[in-house]
């Protein structure tokens, strides 16, 4: 693990690469909000309970780690991770806003 951790490099691509595979499976979670059965919707709530504290944290780690990155990629990895971060944080506001303060909601 150390080896792994003391290269910015591959530690802020992997957390590039997972926030976008449990973004998109988070997404494809909640796609399935209409199937009326207890079984998806526990899986539904325990896939949510789990991914949303992970893309709270793991961009903001790999962003800490992009800074350390030696080289022109720096700027881009910083900029992709800043992306994820301010993507996932209009996903949130947005699906709270219609959750609790639009009256047409579902």
């Amino acid at each position: 693990m150390k080896k792994f951790f003391s290269k910015p490099s591959k530690v802020a691509l992997l957390s590039l690469i997972a926030t976008i595979v449990v973004t998109i499976l988070l997404l494809g979670v909640l796609s399935l909000a209409g199937v009326d059965s207890k079984v998806v919707h526990l899986i539904g709530k325990v896939t949510i309970g789990i991914s949303l504290p992970f893309l709270i944290l793991n961009p903001l780690v790999g962003l800490i780690y992009s800074f350390f990155i030696k080289g022109k990629i720096k700027i881009l990895y910083i900029l992709l991770h800043l992306a994820c971060i301010w993507t996932i944080s209009v996903f949130a506001f947005i699906s709270f806003m219609f959750r609790y303060f639009v009256p047409f909601a579902p």
